[in-house]
């Protein structure tokens, strides 16, 4: 049996039947055949258009229209078509009529998408597909859910959805080849749920609360379907929620009053490398459950979201990454459930028609029942294939959106991308040509096989995030934890050139959630000791200056190696002494690795020296050297990644360090020392000495031996560190050097366009997570007076999901400030904050510990103290202007300029933003925080720091002088050529 020859000609009939009725793809309609003729044709017509879509929705006049429509497409002239040319075409004369008529196109282009805006007006669009032998699925739209209003609204939309198209369905008659399969009548209502849709708090960190939470939503969405004879089908979206999905799944159709119904299913995506065996081990579930189950075998909508969210995490691929390998794995996912077709009924869900008919050819050869299995295709989309696969008597199910067109826009420009894509198998038959013989091709043939994990020839590659949906990773973080409660119960040492030494006093490390616990003690050093080692570091600074470059490199990377090691160990740790939650924690942990491993690969760059000029007869070297000792002075707020930054830095550099921690984390920075130290710096270079910052904070900074200050903190104490450090000291060697950061009043901006799905999550997490206590944290935002109505509905919705609790417990979204003293402090700025706008939203706190609660206040004048002043906690201002132009002025009127955000889906305020927004990092459609090394480099200006950016090219070089070094080769009249000359011929 030539099994590739019987799928070549089940394909060809299938094709056969097509060009007998010589329906295409992209003829359906002039306007969106354009569009879609020009989005394969112009790949930056392509992605404006889709980003012009996707905004559509959002603009309510005329003028905004046609202005994003100007933005858009202006640039590009005669390379577009005629419509879209503002130079000559309709967008010139009357760009109020282009902009009605664009919209009423795209409109028309989302409703072949989407079947209807609710069950009563998708009716005559199901009853149609009925009456032409093709059954549906509906799904609702409006996959974004913010807060547990919208949640609980979408759960009530769904059984809304139920029971209407129930009461429809009544009236249609049976059709044997959609109503039933080989087991008898099957229901005529499909209905596919989201889990996403149903509950806004999501947290993989989080399992348990969240999938107990889910079930609760999706049970009576269950009951109710089984109660009418509905079927549900559960989605599948992004990976990470996969596994909770599938959990969320077994665990509910395995209840008794849910075991014993058949028509429950799920989907499961091919392009996923995991899915063969995910496949077999819903196989085992079906037929232990002794109750069959359906899988709706798809290849996967999410393919680029899934590769940049892995290459921006350095996790490896769950996707395949190349078609022909997703294509070949899914005959395979196919043909394994197609053999076990008693237990698990399966829907090929697929425009490939290689794919389907390798499936149906499978099937023909091992007996399976024709209607054992169903084909399953989008509505709108190669209507020409459903129905020749029906007329040829397959069960033809359409996946049937019903929403409205707002929360539909994302949907559709998912289908406008499936239809561009190079790799479309819709896009290569019907647009480009393709030959069947060719499209029907054995994947395996042609196909090279890829692995998951991520290719790059970069140098640097930031440490990977920990991923908190693996039940390990949980388990090894709670085991941390535990673990973490006796580990540092006594006192730390002083350490002065590898001594430990102890004294009278002694600080002990509160737990910020837990203020009865203390988390350990370290000993408190005096001028005594301060003076101490600082002799010691200008006494060992000769001999470390000396040390090779790469020998000071290795040494940093064997402690980024170390901070590995110790990684669940190191976000204990953080979670108990500052109260970040789990993922803050892991990204402070993550950060320190990167600035030792990024320092020492830029020490190595730096080391160079550097040829200047072009002269013959002279050799001029430019070249950096050590300045002495240096002071390092750290924030608890990031206290393991800013404090090992600026001492990696110093260190690698040449520098001698002495090492001050705040006081509120000390512990952290005692085990930073003895990483330090078990890592194999010679014990000379770096010295831990904790203590108060008024005793020894200020003798550090006006020694005469301290050659830099690296300051990371205050306004009030980096300024007095700067004027401090302008004063010559009798003995002093050098003009002392002061790389200082001091903080921000950050602003993000909400453009009138602006997606607010995605702002109100980045406004919430700047704000709020961690408490606000970021330096980066956004305290101010600036809202457009067109959406500010809008955006204040849903923010003071979605503040209700911003719950605290104590730090260990992953279900909360913030935990408590660092000390009683900021508590205080905060919650004075409030009572102010009141006093000069309006209250909107304040949330619950638990009653131990230093809890602050979440604070939205809304009528914020721009010169308000709360507007101005840094607050450091989880206090959000709402200033109303009336355009972005004031927008971006409001957002520049304070002294600082450390981050900023906008949020804008308009091309021209975007570039206005780039050049007129005061920021040192300037955000666009993103939050105002969580800033990686080498991608986003660090740092402010204005009244928010002095020196260049953490993490960026220019850092180290403030650590050391510039040399220059010149030799002069001329001699006797004679100077050595740069350049070989072959005299081999002779003169």
């Amino acid at each position: 049996m030539d099994l590739q020859k019987d799928i070549e000609s089940k394909g060809l009939q299938i094709f056969q039947n097509i060009s007998t009725e010589g329906i295409g793809l992209f003829n359906k309609d002039w306007w969106y055949g354009k569009v879609m003729e020009w989005s394969m044709r112009n790949e930056h017509f392509k992605t404006q258009m889709f980003r012009f879509v996707d905004v559509l929705p959002y603009l309510n006049k005329s003028s905004d229209i046609a202005k994003h429509l100007k933005e858009y497409f202006a640039e590009s002239g005669d390379k577009m078509p005629s419509i879209f040319n503002f130079g000559a075409g309709i967008g010139a004369l009357a760009p109020g009529l282009l902009a009605g008529t664009v919209k009423k196109n795209v409109t028309q282009m989302a409703k072949m998408f989407i079947v209807g805006e609710d069950s009563k007006s998708a009716f005559d669009g199901l009853d149609k597909l009925r009456k032409t032998n093709i059954t549906f699925t509906a799904d609702l739209l409006g996959e974004a859910c913010l807060n547990e209003k919208e949640a609980l609204e979408y759960q009530t939309r769904y059984i809304e959805l139920l029971q209407g198209l129930h009461t429809l369905s009544e009236k249609w008659e049976v059709n044997p080849l959609i109503d039933e399969n080989h087991l008898g009548p099957i229901p005529k209502v499909n209905v596919s749920v989201k889990l996403s849709a149903l509950y806004s708090q999501i947290k993989v960190e989080a399992w348990e609360t969240s999938k107990q939470a889910l079930k609760e939503r999706l049970r009576p969405i269950l009951q109710i379907a089984k109660e009418r004879n509905i079927f549900i089908n559960m989605d599948l979206e992004q990976y990470a929620l996969k596994e909770l999905t599938f959990e969320v799944f077994k665990e509910l159709v395995t209840e008794p009053e849910l075991m014993d119904y058949p028509h429950f299913g799920l989907v499961i995506q091919a392009y996923l490398r995991d899915s063969l065996k995910d496949t077999e081990d819903f196989i085992q579930f079906a037929k232990a459950r002794k109750t069959p189950i359906t899988v709706r075998l798809v290849k996967g909508a999410y393919w680029d979201y899934e590769t940049v969210e892995s290459e921006q995490r350095r996790w490896p691929y769950p996707v395949y990454t190349n078609k022909a390998e997703c294509d070949a794995n899914y005959e395979n996912c196919a043909k394994t459930l197609l053999d076990n077709y008693k237990h698990v009924h399966l829907a090929i869900a697929s425009h490939n028609v290689r794919s389907i008919s390798a499936a149906i050819v499978h099937a023909e050869n091992n007996n399976i029942p024709k209607n054992a299995f169903e084909i399953q295709m989008l509505f709108g989309m190669a209507d020409a294939f459903k129905k020749s696969l029906s007329s040829m008597g397959y069960r033809v199910r359409v996946y049937a959106p019903i929403g409205e067109l707002i929360p539909g826009m994302a949907y559709l420009v998912r289908r406008l991308l499936e239809n561009t894509s190079n790799e479309s198998f819709l896009r290569s038959k019907f647009a480009e040509g393709e030959s069947s013989e060719k499209l029907l091709r054995d994947p395996k043939d042609y196909m090279q096989e890829s692995s998951a994990e991520l290719k790059s020839n970069e140098k640097f590659q930031n440490e990977a995030f920990l991923d908190f949906a693996f039940p390990h990773v949980r388990k090894k973080t709670n085991e941390a934890l535990a673990k973490s409660k006796t580990m540092y119960q006594k006192t730390f040492p002083i350490i002065i050139n590898g001594k430990n030494i102890t004294t009278e006093r002694q600080i002990a490390s509160i737990n910020p959630s837990h203020t009865n616990e203390t988390v350990g003690s370290v000993y408190v050093a005096s001028t005594v000791e301060a003076d101490e080692a600082v002799k010691v570091a200008n006494d060992f600074w000769p001999k470390w200056r000396r040390v090779p470059v790469e020998e000071r490199c290795v040494l940093l990377e064997k402690l980024a190696d170390k901070m590995i090691e110790r990684k669940y160990e190191l976000i204990a740790l953080m979670v108990r002494e500052v109260g970040k939650s789990w993922k803050d924690s892991d990204g402070d942990v993550c950060e320190a690795i990167d600035f030792c491993k990024y320092y020492a690969n830029d020490m190595r760059r730096l080391q160079q020296a550097r040829k200047m000029g072009h002269a013959p007869g002279e050799i001029s070297l430019y070249q950096y050297q050590s300045r002495g000792v240096c002071v390092v002075i750290a924030p608890w707020n990031f206290p393991l990644a800013i404090l090992a930054g600026m001492v990696a830095a110093a260190a690698v550099t040449g520098n001698t360090v002495i090492m001050k921690p705040a006081e509120d984390s000390s512990i952290i920075a005692a085990v930073l020392m003895e990483m330090i130290q078990q890592v194999g710096f010679p014990p000379g270079v770096i010295h831990f000495l904790p203590g108060y910052g008024e005793e020894i904070g200020e003798f550090l900074v006006n020694h005469a031996l301290v050659s830099t200050i690296a300051f990371t903190g205050s306004k009030e104490v980096g300024l007095k560190i700067v004027e401090a450090s302008g004063k010559t000291l009798p003995g002093q060697r050098s003009v002392k050097r002061c790389l200082i950061e001091m903080g921000g009043k950050n602003a993000i901006v909400i453009d009138s366009d602006a997606d607010l799905d995605e702002a109100i999550g980045g406004v919430l997490y700047s704000a709020y997570g961690f408490q606000g206590q970021k330096c980066s944290a956004c305290s101010r935002v600036i809202v457009v007076d067109e959406i500010y109505d809008r955006f204040i509905e849903r923010i003071m919705e979605s503040m209700k999901n911003v719950k605290v609790t104590p730090s260990e417990d992953p279900t909360g979204y913030m935990g408590p400030v660092i000390s009683e003293e900021a508590k205080n402090k905060i919650l004075s700025m409030i009572d102010i904050g009141k006093g000069e706008g309006k209250l909107l939203y304040q949330g619950p706190v638990p009653t131990t510990g230093y809890f602050v609660p979440p604070t939205l206040l809304g009528d914020i004048k721009p010169d308000a103290a709360i507007a101005q002043q840094e607050i450091f906690g989880p206090v959000l201002a709402i200033i109303r202007v009336k355009n972005f132009e004031e927008a971006i002025k409001v957002a520049n009127n304070t002294e600082y300029a450390l981050t900023g955000a906008v949020y804008s889906r308009s091309p021209a305020n975007i570039a206005y933003a780039k050049t007129e927004f005061e920021a040192g990092n300037l955000y666009i459609n993103r939050g105002s925080t969580a800033a990686l090394v080498d991608r986003h480099p660090f740092g402010g200006y204005k009244m928010s720091g002095v020196g260049s950016k953490t993490g960026g090219p220019d850092y180290l070089q403030q650590f050391m002088d510039p040399k220059l070094v010149v030799e002069n080769t001329l001699r006797r009249g004679f100077a050595p050529s740069e350049k070989v000359v072959d005299f081999s011929d002779g003169l």
